[in-house]
């Protein structure tokens, strides 16, 4: 496939041609075995018919005597039946945060986590996953239909076309509903700069579900290393409140104190729940996240 994937909304590319060619060669990995719904590209938890042996378990009356092993019976004089590991599709469940504070950059965190948003469900409908975007920013909570192969990569994007951020993040409300909204348990990626006071919560009710999520967390490079000097007056881009602050050499060192505070207690989070977890800043191209940061976190091959 050689597509070119426009957003109707903006005029913008959301993937060029070259790099969804490269995507077709990468498939989502799950650090967990989890069981899908039709047979797919993924190893199961449960024990099927496919054609890769598994295990033995001893015979019990009732069972299929095509899958007794004759060889074993000639040699034990105990009958053993033969299991086959089923390979089965995978879930993957992007949520995407359209909150307020994800419209600023230059690319606009949005605008790169709807690239990465993208690029996360092109993989998964190439390996024949099913995929299901989430959008959510307080009061606006948005949910797509299940999508499977790569025929519904038009449709896909077009929903994700139409997207623009707006209002506050209710990160917390979001895993909430994305947990009872999903139809299985799979792999949840949260595309988000989780700048929400309820994110670590969101992380934990995540944590408490029957799947594997991988954070990226989006900062623009003003955000992560400030620039700005002098009297400023900042503006909340989710409430709207003015804030004056004098961007001083003790204020610069404050905020360095925060943000790492902040970063660490994200990373330490997502260590507990066995989440991978990866910082981005909108200055990196999503390709190289995508294809090489991702796959050494073993979350893309």
């Amino acid at each position: 496939m050689n597509r070119t994937v426009e957003s109707s909304s903006s005029g913008s590319y959301l993937l060029s041609p070259q790099f969804i060619h490269k995507l077709e060669q990468a498939a989502i990995v799950s650090k967990r075995i989890l069981v899908g719904r039709t047979k797919g590209e993924r190893r199961s938890a449960r024990r099927g018919t496919s054609v890769e042996f598994a295990d033995f378990r001893a015979y019990s009356p009732g069972d299929d005597l095509r899958y007794v092993d004759w060889n074993a019976f000639a040699r034990l004089r105990r009958l053993f039946l033969k299991l086959f590991m089923e390979e089965e599709d995978l879930h993957v469940y992007i949520l995407l945060d359209t909150s307020g504070s994800m419209d600023s950059g230059a690319p606009t965190k949005f605008e790169w986590g709807l690239q990465a948003a993208a690029a996360l469900a092109y993989i998964g409908l190439g390996s024949g996953d099913r995929v299901q975007l989430f959008a959510h920013a307080a009061g606006r909570a948005q949910h797509s239909r299940v999508f499977r192969g790569r025929g519904c990569a038009p449709e896909l994007f077009e929903w994700l076309a139409v997207l623009k951020p707006s209002s506050e993040t209710r990160l917390s409300s979001a895993a909430q509903w994305l947990l009872t909204t999903a139809p299985a348990p799979g792999i949840t990626f949260v595309v988000s700069d989780l700048l929400s006071p309820d994110w670590e919560p969101a992380l934990a009710r995540l944590g408490a579900g029957k799947g594997d999520c991988c954070v990226l967390q989006i900062l623009t490079p003003e955000e992560f290393e400030p620039t700005a000097h002098g009297d400023l007056k900042l503006i909340d881009s989710e409430t709207g409140q003015p804030v004056e602050v004098t961007m001083g050499a003790s204020v610069l060192r404050r905020y360095h104190q925060e943000r790492d505070h902040f970063l660490e207690a994200v990373r330490k989070t997502c260590h507990r729940y066995g989440f991978s977890r990866l910082l981005v800043l909108t200055d990196q191209p999503v390709e190289d996240v995508i294809l090489k940061s991702l796959r050494r976190l073993q979350v893309v091959r």
